[in-house]
């Protein structure tokens, strides 16, 4: 076999070999993504965090508003089991916005019944690394050190909030609100690129082992075919 067939061979394994690695950690995202990220959150948190998103004409859009109703609904739980806790609109003045989004998600919040002294701004974030650590650093003027916490984010955003959570050692459950129909396969789809992204040393590692074993089935394949008798 010549150097270019083993090449090609070798091009070949490896692309069928990513492509199902790939659909696997997709399945494996969208699978969660649907029962786990979706849980009904443990009451006893003394805060429930709402992470922002882009704002639609300075208002809450679909999935901002959804992501607020599934906080007023973590929040509510907390009061009928007993607790009192603070709520954190977090988010930041986006690019072209004219207002941040915690004040939006503020209006929101105090709308639907929340009183005013119960919410807190963090108005400063433009991501959620940021939501997460200036959220964290607000809640450590007002909370124990060993308060619990409820973030809210959209369903396809929790596997990497928790996973941000946990490299910021933020100690929290995170819960997803529904997303809207016409927003999932955009949505999802970028959101899957982005854990990508998050595990790229992973997939590095992973893609690594993938030409190394393409390329000795490819050697080997060859050296059985030069060997063998007709």
């Amino acid at each position: 076999m010549s150097g270019s067939v083993r090449l090609v061979l070798a091009v070949r394994l490896f692309l069928v070999v990513a492509g199902v690695a790939v659909l696997v950690q997709l399945l494996a995202f969208i699978g969660y993504t649907m029962r786990s990220a979706r849980r009904i959150p443990r009451p006893g948190s003394d805060a429930v965090v709402v992470l922002g998103c882009r704002l639609k004409g300075g208002k809450a859009g679909r999935l901002l508003a959804s992501r607020l109703d599934r906080g007023l609904a973590a929040y509510h739980a907390e009061l009928a089991a007993g607790g009192d806790p603070i709520v954190v609109a977090s988010g930041g003045q986006g690019h072209g916005a004219a207002i941040a989004e915690a004040e939006v998600m503020s209006d929101y919040l105090q709308a639907a019944g929340v009183p005013a002294g119960k919410i807190v701004r963090e108005n400063k974030s433009r991501n959620t690394e940021e939501n997460l650590r200036f959220t964290a650093a607000e809640l450590d003027a007002l909370l124990p050190a060993d308060a619990r916490i409820t973030v809210v984010t959209s369903d396809f955003h929790v596997l990497r909030t928790a996973a941000l959570a946990r490299r910021l050692g933020v100690r929290a459950q995170v819960t997803g609100a529904r997303t809207a129909r016409r927003f999932i396969p955009k949505a999802y789809a970028r959101e899957f690129a982005a854990v990508l992204v998050a595990r790229r040393r992973g997939n590095l590692l992973a893609a690594g082992a993938l030409v190394a074993l393409s390329a000795a089935v490819a050697l080997d394949s060859s050296l059985g075919r030069s060997g063998r008798r007709d």
